[in-house]
């Protein structure tokens, strides 16, 4: 069966044989990674540190002031 035809005939199936396809090709995709620790670093660089920087583009560290500013304009952006 090629891919294609796969495609076509999910939605014919029921919902638990979705479920249990979809099980299928995660622990398939899971088997063919290697072991991964979330923390390891991938290209020199930690992930975590790479999501954080999402967060703080400018790698700057801010205050317990800056943060209790941020903390409430949200609130009042939240209520208003």
């Amino acid at each position: 069966m090629t891919l294609q035809e796969i495609l076509i005939e999910i939605p014919r199936l029921t919902t638990r044989e979705q479920l249990l396809l979809m099980e299928a090709l995660s622990s398939s995709i899971r088997a063919s990674l290697p072991q991964a620790n979330p923390d390891e670093t991938e290209g020199g660089e930690a992930i975590v540190a790479r999501l954080l920087g999402a967060f703080n583009p400018a790698k700057q560290a801010f205050s317990d002031e800056d943060i209790a500013q941020m903390r409430y304009e949200a609130a009042m952006e939240k209520h208003t």
